[in-house]
């Protein structure tokens, strides 16, 4: 009987809240040079569980990113293969390029594979009539640094953050589009952070996006059972996560939607 009241409690342990990257480039991208031992090194100064690689299939050869990439456990960080499409589909969880001519058709050799089809850069989408999509970004770090380019208080703020606080710097993007949230509330899918790290932005020397900085900035929080490609994927599809700007404080355990910082409210955890 203490056996088997054992084996029960054992097969219903609560999941776990796992700290996740996803939307990441590296050299393998045609506008990145960064490399996997960076982000590695990065991931755990962050306290990153997992990072999805999403490098843009180069026409040379697609396929090269992901027989070359990272899979897998290393040194305490999952590496999961994926790829960042054209049309706005991420990829995760691949193995093979897909060559799919469409998007729709993409979506589906996304899930022949038995990977998640996702929506990136959803400020860009048009047409959202596409099936049996898995989940979308409901922030990209790249669509809010593009937007406080044009916004000369924003540029005003950088460059104080620049000299005086750098570890802040992401601090004038942590804005959510009401448009991009109102949609994936009507599509009842899994809202992700589209970290979209490129380690490319370099201003007079100075790396402005490091990938330890993109990484401690915003993240997605799934709750799985285990640290596995398999665990994780299946906790996305089931839309068992929520997304967090760790930057303002820890989330895990907090009740709250927003955070005090400085003064100045700021959206904090996005929650189904």
């Amino acid at each position: 009987m203490r056996a088997a009241a054992i084996l029960v409690l054992v097969g219903c342990a609560a999941p776990r809240d796992y700290r996740g990257i996803i939307h990441c480039h590296t050299k393998y991208s045609h506008d990145s040079t960064g490399t996997y031992e960076e982000i590695l090194a990065a991931a755990k100064a962050a306290r990153v569980d997992f990072v999805v690689i999403t490098d843009h299939p180069p026409r040379s050869d697609p396929g090269k990113p992901l027989r070359e990439g990272w899979r897998g456990i290393r040194d305490g960080v999952l590496f999961i293969q994926g790829a960042e499409l054209s049309d706005n589909i991420l990829a995760v969880g691949i193995r093979e390029p897909i060559r799919a001519p469409d998007p729709q058709a993409m979506i589906d050799e996304i899930h022949a594979q038995g990977g998640l089809a996702l929506i990136c850069h959803p400020e860009e989408v048009t047409d959202w009539s596409l099936r049996g999509l898995d989940g979308m970004e409901i922030y990209n770090v790249h669509a809010a640094f593009r937007a406080g380019l044009r916004n000369p208080k924003v540029l005003t703020e950088f460059a104080r953050l620049m000299r005086e606080d750098p570890d802040h710097l992401y601090l004038p993007l942590c804005e959510l589009d009401p448009n991009v949230l109102r949609k994936w509330r009507e599509l009842k899918i899994a809202g992700v952070a589209g970290n979209d790290a490129h380690r490319n932005v370099n201003l007079l020397g100075v790396q402005l996006d490091p990938y330890e900085r993109a990484f401690r900035f915003v993240s997605t929080h799934v709750l799985a059972n285990e640290l596995s490609e398999r665990a994780i994927l299946a906790a996305l599809k089931a839309g068992k996560c929520y997304v967090a700007f760790d930057l303002l404080g820890e989330p895990q355990g907090a009740r709250g939607t927003e955070r005090e910082f400085r003064g100045r409210r700021y959206p904090w955890i996005v929650r189904p």
